[in-house]
């Protein structure tokens, strides 16, 4: 749809009033053939009589009665599979009429209902997570311009319409041939200006209603982008390159590298020298052995100790049994003597007491 005001827009660039002539349209259509006693030849009568043809009528009305409300307007694309769901009922219904009356009219109808359902198969899955997940961006159908869909219809349109009139000969015929254009014609105006809506004002770009220019426009970036980073890649190495001849870069690295492989086997064959020299090999044999030696001194000695330790307490009960016996013969020694000393007092008592 284009980007100004609803007062200058043209009447068949306003999604609105495209949509209540849809509505008007549909139930003129239904009245008059419901109303008109419709006796025509047989290519009108197989047109007019597929399977449900009025029903299917009626369920776009509701479709396009209850996209005007807040509800329709807040489910919109689910009412678009509903939408799509009933126009491929009538593709079907208008195969099996092909097989079983093949006229030129039969065709034409089949062909419409075919590329109505794709176009709006590829229009109304544009803003949902369906036409992202299973990719449908990848279908050759929508390689096709929206011009050149809604350009093919008007073509379909014009010749049933063509056909249909010169095959009918009753004028309520006629009404429901030209009403039923009219409504063709109007819905596939519905599609495109909701087509051109998603591609300037979803998108934010101006695609003439499809997206070539944009997968044009990307793919050529996205050519350029390569094309620059691999001139930058081409002048980098081109650039490193000649700076390497220049300054003869691999020749002094194979010299740094000499170098370096010289220094290394020099200090190498110095520290085998430095080695010899002092013989630090045989001192750290020599080191190695006095630590061993050391090692089992001590440990002879620490075995010695310990066998003397264990001597001196097996010896310890007897040296405690002989100073008690003595102890013992002290006393006995001390009590004799006092038996003695006793004695000899007596017997000076005796003299005494004899005199």
């Amino acid at each position: 749809m284009k980007k100004e005001d609803n007062n200058t827009v043209k009447w068949y660039d306003n999604a609105g009033l495209i949509s209540t002539l849809i509505i008007v349209v549909i139930l003129m259509m239904l009245i008059s053939s419901q109303s008109f006693a419709v006796v025509g030849d047989s290519s009108f009568r197989l047109f007019s009589s597929v399977i449900n043809h009025n029903t299917s009528y009626l369920l776009i009305l509701v479709y396009f009665v209850a996209i005007r409300t807040s509800f329709g307007k807040k489910y919109f694309n689910y009412f678009n599979v509903f939408l799509i769901f009933i126009y491929l009922l009538l593709s079907i219904t208008s195969f099996l009429t092909v097989i079983q009356s093949f006229s030129l009219n039969t065709i034409f109808i089949f062909v419409e209902n075919i590329v109505l359902l794709v176009y709006l198969f590829h229009t109304m899955f544009r803003d949902t997570r369906t036409w992202k997940e299973f990719k449908l961006g990848d279908s050759p159908f929508n390689e096709i311009p929206n011009d050149y869909y809604f350009t093919t219809l008007l073509a379909l349109i014009t010749f049933t319409l063509i056909v249909n009139l010169i095959s009918t000969v009753v004028i309520s015929g006629l009404v429901v041939s030209i009403f039923d254009a009219i409504y063709i014609v109007l819905f596939s105006r519905y599609i495109y200006l909701y087509r051109e809506y998603l591609d300037e004002n979803k998108l934010d770009v101006n695609n003439d209603g499809n997206f070539d220019s944009i997968k044009e426009t990307l793919n050529q970036d996205i050519e350029e982008i390569k094309q620059t980073i691999s001139d930058v890649k081409d002048n980098i190495k081109d650039k490193t390159d000649d700076f390497i001849d220049k300054h003869d870069i691999d020749e002094k690295i194979d010299d740094v590298k000499g170098k370096i492989k010289e220094t290394t086997e020099a200090v190498k064959q110095k520290t085998e020298e430095f080695v010899d020299k002092l013989d630090i090999d045989e001192k750290i044999d020599d080191a190695k052995d006095k630590i061993k030696e050391t090692s089992e001194t001590i440990k002879k000695k620490t075995d010695e100790l310990i066998d003397k330790y264990n001597g001196d307490e097996k010896e310890k009960p007897v040296l405690k049994k002989s100073k008690k016996s003595d102890k013992s013969v002290k006393k006995s020694t001390k009590s004799s003597d006092k038996n003695k000393k006793a004695i000899k007092e007596s017997k000076v008592v005796k003299k005494k007491g004899d005199k």
